[in-house]
């Protein structure tokens, strides 16, 4: 589209652009500013060749007109102002090229063919962009997998993750539950060897369940086949059999919230058990009442706000302190105040893996001012100190645990 108010001018760049024979034609023209924008609209042109000084809009109102409307079309400006500052806001605002006049019609030629091969480039990058899409659409699954397996191993950022979920159609609901169960190669090689020994955490299936379920609104975690696990149980010394109702928990935060349980000490029968309380505990979170779950995720946003109260919570939803602390009983079993223990902890450990942390600071990044109450309620919840669950698990990395 040429864009001027002088007729001559337009009828002349139209002449010198056939001149140039190159595979291009002039959709539209338009007088001011004004109609450019309107022809715009109607033409859909490729590309523009304008003058800065227009009536009605002038080129620089034009151009700042045509951002707004997020279209993504080239610009050549032509102007008779030999002034830095036209040419700064032309550019600032996205001009391809900036031409002065008088102009020879080598100079136009140039600018217009290596905008038409901008074009042509872009046009093949969004026809490559279209086949891989078909074929990643073909190859979903597989690439699925893919995805899932770089997830496990740390190789994608939060918004690696969030984009690749989105682009694979993977829109996990707030509620689902993946369970991984798997066997470390280095254990494998101790059963092996008949050298496996108690390790420092044997967690019960019922305070798995409790800890993974109760702080979050989404636990995600990772799937594997029963047999996987089944196939090296069988190779456990027998004096070990006694540990088999045992799971050892290790969370680790890692992209998209996952968590990590490890069967260290398990069997094929304990697993349709994890899955069956797994299935219930997700039943009893989607038949809570709409104001608990509302509570719960007010709770997970603000844990970390030391002045967090139940009078700040049953504000924040719209009801009484008395009633949602009745129903949160009701509902979960537990007060709030021990839900939000339990959520400020299950947090804390997390952050224990930053060793760069002190356990003062980790204290007030859950919402606690006194490092004293933050160690009693860790001990409570963990059943020892900070420092203590600190030192085992700095035994545990140079265990290879």
């Amino acid at each position: 589209m040429i864009a001027d108010d002088e007729p001559k001018i337009r009828q002349g760049l139209k002449s010198v652009l056939v001149e140039m024979k190159l595979p291009i034609t002039v959709c539209a023209e338009a007088r001011n500013g004004m109609e450019a924008l309107e022809k715009i609209e109607q033409f859909q042109p490729d590309f523009i060749l304008m003058d800065i000084c227009m009536p009605k809009l002038s080129g620089i109102q034009f151009l700042e007109e045509l951002r707004k409307l997020d279209k993504n079309c080239p610009v050549i400006v032509i102007s008779g102002f030999n002034e830095f500052s036209y040419a700064k806001q032309a550019i600032k605002l996205g001009v391809s090229e900036y031409l002065l006049k008088p102009i020879a019609e080598e100079e136009l030629q140039a600018a217009v063919v290596k905008v038409t091969e901008e074009i042509k480039q872009k046009r093949k990058s969004e026809k490559f962009m279209e086949l891989v899409k078909q074929q990643m659409i073909q190859n979903q699954d597989y690439l699925r997998d893919v995805f899932f397996n770089e997830w496990m191993e740390g190789k994608l950022s939060r918004f690696e993750w969030e984009e690749q979920a989105r682009f694979l159609d993977m829109d996990f609901p707030d509620n689902m539950i993946l369970i991984l169960v798997s066997v470390q190669s280095s254990y494998d090689k101790k059963i092996d060897k008949g050298t496996v020994t108690e390790e420092i955490y044997k967690i019960t299936l019922e305070k798995i369940i409790r800890e993974l379920m109760e702080p979050y609104h989404t636990v995600s975690v990772f799937s594997s086949k029963y047999e996987d696990v089944a196939i090296v149980m069988e190779k456990l010394p027998e004096n070990f059999q006694e540990f088999s109702a045992d799971l050892q928990l290790q969370t680790e935060e890692k992209v998209g919230g996952k968590c990590f349980i490890t069967a260290r000490e398990c069997t094929f029968e304990t697993l349709p058990d994890i899955s069956r309380e797994m299935r219930r505990e997700v039943q009893k979170m989607q038949e809570c009442r709409p104001i608990v779950q509302d509570a719960r995720k007010y709770i997970y946003a603000n844990y970390q706000d030391r002045n967090l109260d139940l009078r700040q919570v049953a504000h924040a939803i719209g009801c009484n302190s008395s009633y949602i602390s009745r129903i949160m009983k009701q509902e979960l079993g537990i007060s709030f105040k021990d839900f939000l223990t339990r959520l400020r902890i299950s947090q804390a450990v997390r952050l224990m893996e930053d060793r760069e942390l002190s356990i003062n600071q980790i204290a007030e990044k859950v919402g606690y001012s006194n490092q004293h109450y933050f160690s009693a309620a860790f001990k409570n919840c963990q059943g020892m100190s900070p420092s203590e669950f600190r030192k085992n698990m700095l035994q545990i990395d140079r265990n290879g645990l």
